[in-house]
């Protein structure tokens, strides 16, 4: 009896020593309850004087934020900052520097000084090194990046080198319903069930995604799992300092229609009052007068300022447009070549200012991936010129189904208005027949493109051409034909296709089988313009553009007068 009663109260004594050390130690809940995972290696392998860097969405990013010895803050590789968070910064490897550009001026920066230099020369300085060039690359600073564009650092973690970073101020957020001061009343779960795992025991959580009882959620230092809806507070918005630069467009105050007008020498100018003669809609006329020539950026010109006065006396703006198709040129050697883009800009505002035109539009076109950063350098620097010059900034895009590098993000920050070519579905290159613009793919690309630029910034353009397909029996091949408006009825009504209405592609189709071939055409016509014009108004748009003048029916502009 004795040893039994020993035993009751060793395991009594047992029991309140375990219940003592759970409370003091704010573990009872793992040793009546909760069981907590095992989150040893959840970041990763990290090295000493490294950090992991986590998105918004709770990514945790491959490449590691080092601090180089010497240094206190966090640095990451330029190229990553760019292309995940966005960074504004641009190195300028030849001159061995970094760049900055603002709404009105660019900053200099020199690596492993604090400070920058304004473009007159004056050094402004500051608490931070912003740009450090080691042997492996050059990296640009996590703690300064907060103070020149909208981003939040969560880097303060006494268990964790993480590093979440978040650049949305309308981020959710969300507080403990019940607040404990050791651990925190959320508790993060592997799984959406009150027996999973405890990942982690946190005051404040990012909302990720909210349920109708649980939510998936991140916990500051970058955990990601799932919290119940009633440990959490209603969500809110991140507070935090917004320190992107303010940028004045040149918008204007009603529906853009603008057209362009292809010349392939200066004798085009003389065409104007042709081209113009009754496109009563038309408000902003594009003549195709600059190119680029070669990789110092010098440009060839065609501007004439009696066709800006002939112009304005027709009520049009004059919207000058500069490409990049002279094949001869590597448009990466010039793109990133800072004193290339500063020679080309110093002529086109030359240009520009001479001639009296309005605005500038840049159609760049098949820039590839690794020449986006430099392509969008040259935006930012041109933008600054438009600026301060009075001039409409406009930039020609893809559809972003082609091109979702092309970084529209910053075009519609920095552009007065971005302008997708909602044409080239199906191509000379393409293996397969198809139309040149579906009402789908037209669709589809304004919603792809509203998910960067504001509607009020979009113009959607539209064609005036179509292309004619000619499948042959006999071996397979296929031709491909570009036809005007008129030369397509044209050629319908000769060779007696019968045309039918397809209502997805929102176009009538005009087909002809013959022995030899298959023809077919996806025409552009009243109907089918009007499908496109319509989605300006469904989703807001800042206007229409058309390409290009002299290929459409004259009559098509009272339809497009209806809209724009």
């Amino acid at each position: 009896m004795k040893k039994k009663l020993t035993v009751v109260v060793l395991a009594l004594c047992a029991a309140i020593i375990l219940l003592i050390f759970g409370i003091s130690t704010g573990s009872l809940e793992q040793l009546i309850g909760d069981k907590y995972a095992d989150v040893t290696g959840y970041f990763g392998d990290i090295a000493e004087n490294e950090a992991v860097v986590i998105l918004a969405d709770g990514e945790q990013t491959e490449i590691h934020a080092i601090r180089p010895e010497g240094q206190a803050d966090y640095y990451w590789p330029w190229e990553a900052a760019e292309e995940v968070l966005g960074s504004p910064l641009y190195i300028d490897e030849a001159n061995d520097r970094g760049m900055i550009a603002r709404a009105e001026e660019i900053w200099y920066f020199t690596p492993g000084v604090s400070g920058y230099d304004t473009e007159d020369g004056q050094h402004v300085d500051t608490a931070y090194t912003a740009v450090l060039h080691r042997d492996d690359g050059w990296y640009v600073s996590l703690n300064y990046l907060p103070q020149i564009m909208n981003l939040y650092l969560d880097a303060e973690h006494e268990d964790t080198k993480t590093i979440v970073a978040i650049t949305d101020p309308s981020q959710p957020v969300a507080d403990a319903v019940k607040p404990e001061e050791k651990e925190g009343g959320i508790k993060i779960r592997t799984e959406e069930s009150e027996k999973a795992e405890v990942l982690k025991k946190v005051n404040k959580v990012y909302l990720l995604e909210r349920g109708e009882e649980w939510s998936r959620v991140m916990s500051p230092e970058g955990y990601v799992g799932y919290a119940q809806n009633k440990e959490l507070t209603e969500a809110r918005e991140l507070d935090f300092v917004q320190n992107a630069p303010v940028y004045t467009a040149l918008t204007r105050d009603y529906k853009i229609c603008l057209g362009w007008h292809q010349m392939s020498d200066a004798s085009g100018n003389d065409t104007l009052a042709d081209c113009i003669d009754q496109a009563t809609a038309m408000n902003v006329i594009s003549p195709t007068w600059f190119s680029v020539t070669d990789e110092k950026g010098n440009i060839s010109s065609f501007a004439s300022a009696e066709y800006v006065q002939q112009a304005h006396a027709a009520g049009l703006e004059v919207w000058g447009l500069i490409d990049n198709f002279t094949n001869q040129i590597d448009d990466k050697a010039f793109m990133s070549s800072t004193e290339a883009r500063e020679n080309m800009i110093r002529q086109l505002i030359t240009a520009a200012k001479d001639c009296g035109m309005d605005g500038i539009n840049l159609d760049f076109e098949s820039i590839k991936q690794d020449e986006a950063v430099h392509y969008i350098q040259l935006v930012r620097e041109l933008s600054i010129a438009c600026r301060k010059n009075g001039l409409v900034f406009s930039i020609d895009d893809p559809v972003p189904m082609f091109s979702s590098y092309y970084n529209r993000k910053v075009q519609g920050q920095v552009a007065d208005y971005v302008i997708m070519m909602g044409y080239d579905e199906h191509f000379s290159g393409s293996d397969t027949a198809g139309s040149n613009a579906s009402l789908s793919f037209v669709e589809t690309g304004i919603q792809d493109t509203l998910k960067e630029v504001p509607a009020s910034r979009l113009i959607s353009a539209m064609p005036f051409y179509t292309r004619l397909w000619i499948e042959s029996y006999e071996n397979g091949s296929l031709e491909c034909q570009t036809l005007s408006m008129s030369d397509a009825n044209a050629y319908a009504k000769e060779k007696q296709m019968e045309i039918y209405w397809d209502a997805e592609a929102g176009q009538n189709v005009a087909q002809l089988d013959t022995e030899q071939n298959l023809q077919k055409m996806w025409l552009e016509d009243e109907q089918s313009l009007t499908e496109k014009l319509q989605l300006i108004d469904t989703y807001q748009l800042a206007g229409g553009a058309f390409w290009k003048l002299g290929f459409e029916d004259k009559t098509i502009w009272s339809v497009i007068g209806q809209y724009l």
